[in-house]
């Protein structure tokens, strides 16, 4: 419910379905996971080493 609220707080919680809620649950994790993943540093590869 928290994602719900934070990613779409326009939505009446009061008003909406149980499949409504489902839908916008699973947007939500889906959206706070790819925030999630943006906010992860790139991993940095070592330069080749020529001998």
């Amino acid at each position: 419910m928290i994602y719900v609220r934070h990613y779409f707080p326009g939505v009446n919680l009061d008003t909406i379905s149980d499949e409504e809620f489902a839908m916008l649950s699973e947007e939500a994790l889906w959206l706070h996971e790819q925030m999630l993943i943006s906010r992860m540093p790139v991993p940095m590869s070592l330069p080749e080493r020529t001998p």
